[in-house]
Formats: C-alpha cells, sequence, structure tokens
C-alpha cells in the first residue's frame, strides 16, 4: 500500500491537471482553462468526487480540488484525463497559502465538504473553518462568491455555525440540518460522495449551510 502511495504521489507532480506548490497559475487560472468561466474551489476534497461529478455536469463551469494529499488527488486527475473532463484540476497545497497560489477575486465559490472535525479542543486552529481559514477564503473570492459547507458532524456543525456568527461580514443564504430532505434546495447540491452515502445509510443527517462574506 505504502509503494502504491508513493508511485502516485511521484505521478501526481507529471500529471497535465496536478499542480502543487509553485503558484505558477496564480491570477490566471482562467488561462489554464482557456475559457472565461466561472471558478469554483472544492477545499479539503480528498477524492474530489464532487468536483468530478459537478465538473461533468457543468461544462461552462470550472473546478479545482484542494487537498493535502496527492495520492488522493491522483484518481480524480487520471480519470479526468481518461475521460476528457478538462474543466477540472487538482491542486496539492496547505489551504492556508490559498493567497499564493490564487489572486484576491479570482474565485466565484467555494466548497468545503467534510472536514476532519479534529474534536479536541486544542486542535481548533486546524478546523478549516475557524477564523484564519475564513480569512482565506475571503480573500480570494469574489464579492458576493458563495461559500457552500456541508458536514455530517452535528458537533463541528455547531461549532462552525457559532464561528459564522460571530465573523460580523458573514451572511447566511441557507441553513439546513437535514439537506437530503430540504425541498428548496438544488440537486446539485445534493450530490453524494461515497462517504456521504456510507453515513447516510447508517441513518446520519447531512447537515449544510450557504453564506456569503459581506464587504467590510
Amino acid at each position: 500500500m505504502a509503494r502504491r502511495k508513493n508511485i502516485r504521489k511521484e505521478e501526481f507532480g507529471q500529471l497535465p491537471n496536478c499542480f502543487n506548490k509553485t503558484a505558477e497559475w496564480k491570477g490566471k487560472w482562467r488561462t489554464y482553462f482557456e475559457n472565461d468561466h466561472p471558478i469554483i474551489l472544492e477545499l479539503g476534497c480528498g477524492k474530489a468526487e464532487l468536483s468530478y461529478t459537478l465538473a461533468k455536469q457543468n461544462p461552462e463551469i470550472n473546478y479545482i480540488g484542494i487537498d493535502l494529499k496527492p495520492d488522493r488527488l491522483w484518481h480524480p486527475s487520471k480519470q479526468a484525463l481518461e475521460e476528457g473532463v478538462s474543466n477540472i484540476a487538482l491542486l496539492c497545497i496547505n489551504l492556508l497559502d490559498l493567497a499564493d497560489h490564487f489572486a484576491e477575486n479570482e474565485v466565484d465559490g467555494i466548497w468545503i465538504t467534510f472536514p476532519d472535525p479534529f474534536p479536541k479542543n486544542r486542535q481548533a486552529k486546524h478546523r478549516m473553518i475557524n477564523p484564519a481559514f475564513l480569512k482565506g477564503y475571503q480573500n480570494v473570492l469574489k464579492p458576493g462568491g458563495l461559500v457552500q459547507y456541508k458536514t455530517d458532524n452535528l458537533s463541528l456543525f455547531h461549532y462552525s455555525l457559532e464561528t459564522f456568527v460571530k465573523t460580523e461580514n458573514i451572511r447566511f443564504k441557507y441553513l439546513t440540518f437535514d439537506l437530503h430532505e430540504a425541498l428548496e434546495i438544488s440537486e446539485n447540491t445534493k450530490i453524494e460522495t461515497t462517504y456521504e452515502k456510507k453515513f447516510r445509510e447508517m441513518g446520519v443527517k447531512i447537515n449544510y449551510v450557504s453564506f456569503v462574506f459581506i464587504p467590510q
């Protein structure tokens, strides 16, 4: 297993739709995609199941899946190349470094899907929705860019909502503690990852919130 991971890590750096620490496309991602379409990020995307499905369904939108582990990103990159899905790219970076890879207002929307809850209080600084991370997201998002967030972890969701409320320039768009029973929400929002299906089959409800940052 370790050998396979190492091989995928090495291959990741050679695939044309994969990028890592270099910031060669900052401010120029639409040049990479060769169009002026909107750019949506999926943060902590794992195998980027959501981004890949959305990219296939919405060729008029560009998607960039971001994760720390290149062996995870190897899967969607290979699949995209094999199936000719050209509106998705995969980026292996720390999310705190977003501003090094995207220009101010370059991004049209963000997905945060099932982040690690880091349940211990001393781990709060690692949660993807703490104030330091939120500041980075706001920096790269265009004004009014939608952030969509879902998690199966109710404790994390409560913490997240408290954090969002304390962030004075966040305005909520939609909130539900049971995403798949919400009638008013689009089917794109309900696309399931393997992880999501697993927990729904166990009777776990999916929490969802969307919001925008209001310029201060």
